[in-house]
């Protein structure tokens, strides 16, 4: 089980067939790479859900090939979105092998998927893609643009990335989309070279350049789907399988794999981040020094070594969190199937404990 959606099992993969399998969306929530934290956001499961869900439709319709199969209703169907008449949080996949990468001597071995690069078929990439809009509050680019304060070549070598010649202020745009791989299945997602992505991604150049054409498309549908409803996307991840070509898997476009912001307000797991880093910064703070203690101590699972655990938020918080996620995916699919207050109604109660 995930730290926030189940992965149910129905049809194993081979290596020359998908399996067939579900999502089941819980209430839970992560931060930092902890895992479940101490809450449960009431709707919240349901409201990724039928987000993640309308977006696949959306995307399928523009013909990017992706693992989704379908959405449960109420009676057990699986059926579309656009059949629903109450929220759901599972939905049906396509299932594609897990292979890790082996970690020994304090590292991560790609060795299976470099010496069988574009052999292989049914699995899960190793790679998470990152694309950057622009950066909002939280951007780890903000992090390491401080680490490279007095290094002047260097940051202005960093920034030329992003189309930069200053240091972004938290809200600016790009001039345009920007984008990075990290690694999947490591404890501490590691930012790697394009290089190094297609190096140990498992794929032939050809599947590469395939992965990061359908990567350009689903990031202009999802952002030009949130511009239509009023929000702005900012960044995101996504997830891609290999199953006889290129798939967009896990999910896309929701309010945990996106930051997406209204009227200037993070409408994402994003508020929850900042939530604990201001009001539980000793927890916070020991979670960032012992990520960096472990990865320079080749150490895999470095929550063992916190020695402190994060506490609950405020149960009011708690129930307004949840009207956020509801209400924001029934702005973003239309379907309107969490009878809840209007977002920006939402967003004002909230503000509360934004400042």
């Amino acid at each position: 089980m995930g730290s926030v959606k189940e992965t149910i099992s129905l049809i194993e993969p081979t290596k020359t067939k998908s399996g067939k399998g579900s999502f089941k969306f819980s209430d839970r929530f992560s931060i930092l790479d902890w895992g479940a934290m101490p809450d449960e956001i009431p709707g919240k499961g349901a409201a990724l859900c039928t987000m993640a869900a309308s977006n696949f439709e959306m995307l399928e319709s523009e013909g990017i090939p992706t693992h989704y199969k379908g959405i449960i209703n109420s009676s057990g169907e699986i059926v579309q979105t656009s059949d629903l008449t109450e929220p759901s949080n599972e939905m049906v996949i396509k299932l594609a092998r897990v292979i890790e990468p082996i970690f020994s001597e304090g590292e991560f071995d790609y060795k299976f998927f470099i010496e069988n690069k574009g052999e292989l078929n049914n699995f899960v990439i190793p790679l998470e893609v990152i694309y950057r809009k622009g950066a909002p509050l939280g951007s780890s680019l903000f992090k390491k643009i401080k680490e490279l304060e007095g290094k002047d070549e260097e940051l202005k070598k960093f920034l030329s990335q992003y189309g930069l010649t200053e240091p972004p202020k938290p809200g600016d745009f790009f001039p345009e989309t920007c984008y990075d791989f990290t690694t999947k299945f490591e404890p501490q997602d590691r930012r790697i070279t394009n290089d190094e992505a297609y190096r140990i991604s498992g794929l032939s150049k050809e599947q590469f350049e395939e992965l990061e054409n359908l990567r350009n498309k689903v990031v202009k549908l999802i952002s030009g789907r949130a511009d239509e409803v009023g929000f702005k996307d900012y960044d995101g991840k996504q997830e891609y399988i290999f199953s006889n070509k290129v798939m967009l898997a896990d999910v896309a476009g929701t309010f945990d794999e996106d930051r997406f912001m209204l009227n200037g307000e993070q409408i994402s797991k994003e508020f929850l981040r900042q939530y604990y880093k201001k009001y539980q910064s000793e927890w916070y703070n020991a979670c960032e020094i012992t990520k960096k203690k472990a990865k320079e101590n080749g150490i895999k699972d470095w929550r063992t070594l916190v020695g402190i655990q994060p506490e609950p938020l405020p149960p009011e918080l708690v129930s307004l969190v949840g009207e956020m996620y509801m209400a924001g995916s029934d702005r973003y699919t239309g379907l309107n199937l969490f009878n809840i207050r209007s977002l920006e109604t939402v967003m004002d109660d909230l503000r509360f404990y934004r400042d």
